[in-house]
């Protein structure tokens, strides 16, 4: 397999899913409708994946001594190396010491990059360009890091934009629906058990039942935390309110009909889930601080409340509760929204744009 000038150094493509697979497939579209011709390495997926004429795709399953190798013994050939996550920093740095002249796009997303690198990295991440995939982590990792934001493009993620009439409601319509799609992983990051803010609305429940006695919260995804949010709704006394869902292969229908969404994570590096809501021009609650404040504007495509703050909650949902008028403004400045800024088209305009400059 000969090496295209533009390689494409990835951890996980299609062998998983996730918020950094759908970057990654939508990275390889734009790359292949940009002409460019594009070796993909993937550590982790285990099939050969050759879906596009531009890109060669070679896969490794798992082994990264042997993906970090191949990249090593030709990266003489490479021009362009685009690295698709920060923990491949290590192999960049060998590469650059190896090819000085190599160009370098390493991708950051959140909460691993929001941290002050020790001296010896530093020294090497003002050699490299980078794409964030929000405003806020353009901040922070820059300022952290001494770099200079000019060297932090800004590439957000997208999504398809097609809309899938022939849905059928799975909600009951005589309650009022709101929804949260997320992994319900326990982490500690930010010292915090769960930083998606599932557990802040069910907190917020035994609150919003006063105001909105129908109002059913339903929860997409499935984690090891799972448990310990079905114990609180119970402990709570509010589980006949909350419907957990677990895996759901499709979740556009629950997007299309649901009232409200609402997402309010600590730790988010963007957010996909709100444009698939926005998608269905529905209004969505966010927390104040991550990548997710690109996508939620406050008091134009929803809310946002201070993470944990579960009075902020309630009362925001209230609110959209009782004035539909506001209701279907925040839907329709967050479809518009997404129109402008998270689309395909966006996507690989930027790209275009910064591989060429």
């Amino acid at each position: 397999m000969n090496m295209n000038k533009v390689c494409f150094f990835n951890l996980s493509t299609y062998s998983s899913t996730g918020g950094i697979e759908r970057y990654n497939q939508f990275f390889l579209k734009a790359l292949n409708e940009l002409n460019i011709k594009t070796t993909a390495l993937s550590v982790y997926d285990s099939e050969n994946k050759d879906q596009y004429p531009n890109i060669k795709f070679k896969n490794f399953a798992t082994n990264k001594i042997s993906a970090s190798i191949y990249l090593l013994k030709n990266i003489y050939k490479v021009e362009k190396l685009i690295v698709a996550h920060i923990n491949l920093l290590p192999i960049v740095i060998i590469s650059k010491i190896i090819n000085p002249k190599l160009s370098v796009y390493i991708s950051i997303y959140g909460i691993e990059v929001w941290v002050k690198f020790s001296y010896f990295y530093r020294f090497f991440l003002k050699k490299i360009k980078f794409l964030s995939i929000s405003s806020y982590t353009t901040n922070v990792f820059s300022k952290l890091n001494n770099l200079k934001q000019s060297d932090v493009y800004y590439l957000p993620p997208g999504i398809n934009l097609n809309l899938i009439n022939n849905l059928g409601n799975f909600y009951n319509d005589q309650e009022f629906n709101i929804l949260s799609v997320a992994r319900l992983h326990k982490t500690y990051s930010y010292k915090s058990i769960d930083n998606k803010g599932i557990d802040g609305i069910i907190r917020s429940l035994p609150m919003l039942i006063n105001d909105i006695p129908n109002i059913k919260y339903t929860i997409i995804g499935d984690g090891n935390d799972k448990r310990r949010l079905v114990r609180l709704s119970q402990s709570l006394g509010v589980e006949k309110h909350v419907d957990f869902k677990g895996f759901v292969e499709n979740t556009e229908p629950y997007y299309k009909y649901c009232d409200v969404f609402v997402l309010p994570s600590k730790g988010e590096g963007f957010g996909i889930a709100y444009l698939e809501a926005m998608k269905y021009k529905k209004p969505c609650i966010a927390s104040d601080k991550g990548g997710q404040t690109d996508v939620v504007i406050d008091n134009k495509t929803g809310f946002l409340c201070e993470y944990d703050d579960i009075q902020c909650l309630s009362s925001k949902t209230v609110k959209l509760f009782k004035d539909k008028k506001l209701v279907n403004k925040f839907g329709g400045n967050g479809y518009e929204h997404l129109v402008n800024n998270f689309t395909f088209e966006r996507f690989k305009n930027r790209l275009s744009s910064i591989l060429n400059n």
